[in-house]
């Protein structure tokens, strides 16, 4: 989706709609995380997960705030206080800017989940930290597990 400025938009340029459809691929191993939208302020994904597979390391985003819905699959949050009940099917998580949070694919099966995050201003690669106040640096970390392996042929629709 084309992001359209605030100049455009006073300019009275046209700013179309974007048809956004769901279906991705299946990972067997990693995550794949596609860009389905973006606007101004806000973007919008879906995730692919494989078992045991997530975001590991209680974070908050200083910049955004996020909306997991789970589209297919189970997974499992954790927040300050720790673990959250199991989430399936149509069932989400809303997650305000500073708010610690962990998740990975509890099932045995992938994960799918659309991801929503919005910010004074759109944000791609935002500030994180730890609960103890450290600044994490990037994904590089887990880039290892990130890599996904997909499953020929298997697609959530």
């Amino acid at each position: 989706m084309a992001d359209a400025t605030a100049a455009e938009r006073e300019q009275g340029k046209s700013i179309e709609p974007t048809v956004i459809n769901l279906r991705t691929q299946l990972v067997k191993t990693g995550r794949s995380r596609e860009l389905l939208a973006e606007g101004e302020h806000m973007t919008f994904r879906i995730h692919c997960y494989a078992p045991g597979i997530g975001e590991h390391g209680l974070h908050a985003h200083l910049d955004e705030e996020h909306i997991f819905i789970v589209l297919d699959g189970c997974a499992r949050f954790s927040g300050i206080n720790g673990p959250l009940p199991p989430m399936t099917k149509n069932q989400g998580i809303a997650l305000p800017k500073g708010c610690f949070y962990e998740f990975a694919n509890a099932g045995d099966t992938p994960l799918v989940m659309i991801r929503f995050g919005a910010g004074a201003e759109k944000v791609l690669h935002g500030r994180r930290l730890t609960p103890d106040g450290k600044p994490i640096a990037g994904r590089s970390a887990d880039k290892a597990l990130s890599e996904p392996t997909f499953i020929d042929g298997a697609f959530f629709e």
